[in-house]
């Protein structure tokens, strides 16, 4: 596999020099750190020693007005290569285009701001201006599980998947992820599934703000016997064994052909190029953010959604007015809401012995 130690990558302009996304605005960071520190005042030092995100309550001020099932979508923009991958017959072609999907996708997904947790039950449903259709919906609330459904055009391709979201402190930062299923399936009856990487916030309480991703991505295709991996960070050797230290989100994998035999891999292309710019396979770039002929949807809502849409909570439609003191008065009233019925359920559960996986 070649060393990537004398490339330099296209990346977008907020790229950091070692690496991550970096977050520019500074009255966003030092309003956020006040934040981090009442946190600390009220839940003590030990919250950021591992302690989980997802259920403390966030001021509306650092947050930004959408919901989380609307801000996934966001990673999903480069819809088209999908649709290419639909068009070929061939496996690895296909593979190759759905690798360049997820990884084009992170490029996507960087914000300085904090979603708002969804509500269980809540849906989102939207369109890219292509005609794909996407719905989302949150099936759980503790933990938080979010189901979602996208149909590319004429039913080209069914992307679908189930993802938990895990959010901790580690010290000086946040560390996130999306554990779950992701399947790509195409009109022949094959599939490609894969995982998404860890996400990494750094300088939460002091140093520059950056967004890293860190990992190993999966992908498999079980029916055609053809995997890819894709590592980001990868270590780069040199000279003598010294070691250069590129940035942080560069990449480096490969697709792979398998035979009857688990333990027979036959490398049939090379993946290379950052998360944040470009993708690169066998030489050939299929990816680029100055790319002007690649497309990058965003997602349209639908004029008639379902009464659980996102948009119709009341603290996202004040934030989104500016209206801090209504977001937040209707934010409590929605979590209240959320843990009534929460202890609700879980009474008729126990009466009734009834075991769930989630509420």
């Amino acid at each position: 596999m070649a060393q990537l130690n004398q490339t330099e990558w296209e990346r977008l302009p907020e790229a950091a020099p070692t690496g991550g996304w970096r977050v520019l605005d500074q009255e966003i960071i030092a309003e956020q750190r006040g934040v981090v520190w009442e946190l600390i005042k009220q839940l003590g030092q030990t919250i950021t020693q591992g302690a989980s995100l997802t259920s403390i309550a966030i001021p509306v001020r650092i947050a930004e007005p959408r919901s989380y099932l609307e801000l996934a979508t966001d990673g999903w923009c480069y819809s088209d290569f999908l649709k290419k991958a639909a068009a070929s017959d061939d496996p690895v072609e296909r593979m190759k285009y759905v690798v360049t999907f997820v990884i084009a996708g992170l490029s996507n997904t960087c914000t300085p701001k904090k979603p708002f947790n969804p509500i269980l039950g809540e849906t989102f449903e939207a369109t890219f201006s292509d005609g794909t259709e996407v719905f989302c919906e949150q099936v759980s609330h503790h933990p938080p599980i979010s189901n979602w459904e996208v149909i590319g055009p004429d039913n080209c391709f069914h992307f679908y998947g189930s993802g938990e979201l895990t959010a901790s402190f580690r010290g000086n930062s946040i560390k996130g992820h999306q554990e779950g299923v992701h399947v790509v399936e195409f009109n022949d009856g094959s599939s490609i599934r894969y995982n998404l990487p860890e996400a990494w916030v750094r300088g939460i309480m002091w140093g520059d703000r950056i967004l890293e991703y860190e990992g190993v991505l999966e992908f498999i295709d079980k029916k055609n016997r053809i995997s890819a991996q894709v590592k980001i960070n990868p270590e780069t050797g040199g000279w003598f064994g010294w070691k250069k230290k590129l940035p942080s989100d560069y990449i480096e994998g490969g697709i792979f052909k398998h035979g009857q035999n688990a333990n027979q891999k036959t490398q049939v292309a090379r993946i290379e190029g950052s998360w944040l710019g470009i993708v690169v396979v066998n030489g050939e770039k299929i990816w680029s953010f100055k790319d002007p002929q690649v497309n990058k949807y965003k997602a349209i809502p639908v004029e008639n959604p379902l009464p659980s849409d996102c948009r119709f909570r009341n603290d996202i439609i004040f934030l989104r007015e500016k209206d801090l003191d209504q977001a937040a008065h209707w934010k409590h009233q929605l979590e209240e809401l959320q843990r009534r019925d929460a202890r609700l359920r879980k009474a008729f559960n126990d009466k009734h012995g009834i075991v769930t996986a989630g509420h």
